[in-house]
């Protein structure tokens, strides 16, 4: 009875916490029906004890009266000693049914909780299997989001090469807010001469010239247009935007490199500028510089716009032995 009791608790757990066993159901149907007839053999017992009840009383009255030394009236027809004996029957017969029940009950007990266990270790199986699954889906994304993050910072690699591979190839370029940065940061040179030269071949380092000379037009500042008039024949190379130290005012010298490097962020550079051996300048006539015949040029900045710099560090310019002070016109 006590093993089937436990068998009873442990199938209410297993029935809170999993499906419907096939197995464990018929389980429990079998030890039901032995407990059922467990109990039933016990009141076939106590049924004839009930019987034996009127034949031991019989007795107890005659032994008593026996005892005092009474008349005892046996009575060889009463009905009590046929029900006594089939009470006697009942009881060896229940006790016999209640231990057979007994064991099969306690069996089919056994054999519930040897299936529990087993129901129970394929869930721990199942369980650690599947932790260990994902432990590997945890490991698998963990290589995921490295791969993930070195591909992103490959791609960032390559973006940030394509960059500055366009800063390098795109031409140089003043937009509307670095012409104004630059004409608002020169007004208070206004009425100066400034000439503006390029190689004679170089048309994007034109196309940005034009844009200086434009800033500095808005500047009041007059312009002598030297763009496409310097063939180089040899050393010096220059690279970026030179002004000219050979000018003679050396304060619009040095507010022409601030204006041009802070607020146009052009790569500039100061120094003398000068031909080499077999370099020549063209010399525009003076009506195509707007100036009568014979006038004496005579300006107080100069400025050369040269090729595009490879990167941002601007080198010194490529000069040799036979270099000479630029002749302008």
């Amino acid at each position: 009875m006590r093993n089937h009791l436990i068998s009873l608790s442990l199938s209410f757990i297993i029935d809170s916490t999993s499906a419907p066993d096939p197995v464990r159901i018929a389980l429990e149907t079998e030890s039901a029906m032995w407990f059922r007839d467990l109990l039933i053999s016990g009141g076939v017992v106590a049924f004839g004890c009930l019987l034996e009840l009127w034949e031991t009383a019989v007795s107890l009255r005659n032994w008593f009266r026996a005892r005092r030394g009474l008349e005892v009236n046996e009575n060889p027809r009463s009905w009590g000693i046929p029900i006594a004996a089939l009470g006697l029957l009942l009881v060896i017969g229940g006790v016999v049914a209640e231990v057979a029940y007994e064991g099969l009950s306690s069996s089919a007990d056994a054999r519930l909780r040897s299936h529990e266990s087993d129901v129970l270790s394929a869930a721990e199986t199942i369980a650690a299997t599947a932790d260990k699954k994902a432990a590997d889906a945890e490991e698998r994304a963990g290589k995921l989001e490295k791969e993930a993050a070195r591909l992103n910072k490959e791609a960032e690699d390559e973006h940030m090469a394509r960059v500055r591979l366009e800063a390098e190839i795109q031409p140089r370029r003043l937009s509307s807010e670095q012409v104004k940065g630059i004409t608002d940061s020169l007004k208070p040179y206004a009425g100066k001469t400034v000439m503006v030269a390029t190689y004679s071949q170089d048309v994007e380092a034109m196309v940005l010239a034009i844009q200086i000379e434009e800033a500095l037009g808005k500047a009041k500042i007059k312009v002598f247009d030297l763009l496409g008039t310097f063939n180089a024949m040899g050393r010096p190379l220059y690279m970026g935007v030179m002004i000219d130290t050979n000018s003679t005012d050396p304060k619009l010298d040095s507010a022409l490199l601030d204006a041009l490097v802070l607020k146009g962020r052009l790569v500039a550079l100061p120094g003398p500028v000068m031909f080499g051996e077999g370099s020549t300048m063209y010399r525009p006539s003076a009506s195509a510089m707007g100036v009568a015949p014979g006038t004496v040029i005579r300006d107080d900045a100069f400025i050369f716009v040269g090729e595009k710099p490879i990167d941002q560090h601007l080198p010194a310019p490529l000069v040799n032995s036979k270099s000479k002070p630029i002749t302008k016109p």
